[in-house]
């Protein structure tokens, strides 16, 4: 077991910084655990990051919300993603959750609320008013925990702000009801459509290490983990770029 102070000095090394807007994806198992568990772990950050820092966590409900179960309730849809951005979203004081039907977040800190605002009048998955698409707007960070950087939504921000041609069937439309206590929102949107008749889009994320700059991101441990923290505007500038040039670049096509 490692201590809460080892994990803050790991972050601090990587790059990590009181006052900073970071997105996290965390595979808990791999940091080989905290004394405290998941308590200690969202202490930690939220020391590091101060009262001028926020915290967001995907807390993506789309294997609950789809055509057969379109409702979406802000209190108690449940997150698919893991333990750690469920156990933020239930368990820790100020979290806030921002409104859409399978790609919400939940956030702690002073620009959360910021951040979540105006979620709910996207209509695609991580579209411009998501808190994950305005991280580049406010120099914000993208911190791989221990996933593999496959594993990154915010590059599903890139490829809808790059109009990647294959990630939506603009003929498969849902319509969702997002619901929170008296508020009801009834909307149509798209939902990402990687299978498609013949072949499927595998995501291939990790790709935007090799178009970033070494300024652009670092690695390094965390614990026992392989971690990644990168600069989010970059990621967006840079992706998107690529894109233009190669529309697939970020996946690979796979033939049934």
């Amino acid at each position: 077991m490692h201590t809460a102070e080892q994990f803050k000095k790991d972050l601090i090394a990587l790059g990590l910084r009181p006052g900073d807007s970071v997105m996290i994806h965390c595979s808990y198992k791999s940091l080989g655990g905290i004394e405290g568990g998941a308590k200690a772990l969202f202490a930690a950050l939220d020391e590091l990051l101060g009262k001028e820092g926020t915290l967001i966590l995907p807390a993506l409900s789309y294997d609950y919300v789809n055509e057969k179960n379109p409702v979406f309730d802000l209190q108690q849809t449940p997150s698919c993603v893991g333990y750690l951005p469920e156990y933020f979203r239930k368990e820790v004081d100020g979290v806030i959750r921002s409104m859409h039907a399978t790609h919400s977040c939940c956030l702690k800190g002073k620009r959360a609320k910021e951040l979540a605002e105006g979620h709910a009048l996207d209509q695609t998955p991580v579209g411009i008013h998501s808190p994950i698409s305005k991280l580049p707007l406010i120099d914000g960070k993208i911190l791989i925990l221990g996933s593999h950087p496959d594993h990154n939504t915010a590059l599903h921000g890139v490829e809808e702000k790059g109009n990647a041609p294959y990630i939506f069937n603009p003929d498969k439309r849902i319509t969702y009801i997002l619901k929170d206590d008296t508020i009801e929102i009834k909307q149509q949107a798209l939902r990402h459509d990687f299978k498609k008749a013949d072949c499927y889009y595998d995501q291939k994320y990790a790709r935007i290490l090799d178009i970033l700059s070494p300024e652009d991101y670092s690695f390094g441990k965390v614990l026992d983990a392989d971690c990644y923290l990168m600069n989010a505007k970059a990621v967006w500038e840079k992706g998107v770029a690529k894109l233009k040039i190669d529309p697939y670049y970020f996946v690979d096509k796979i033939f049934y």
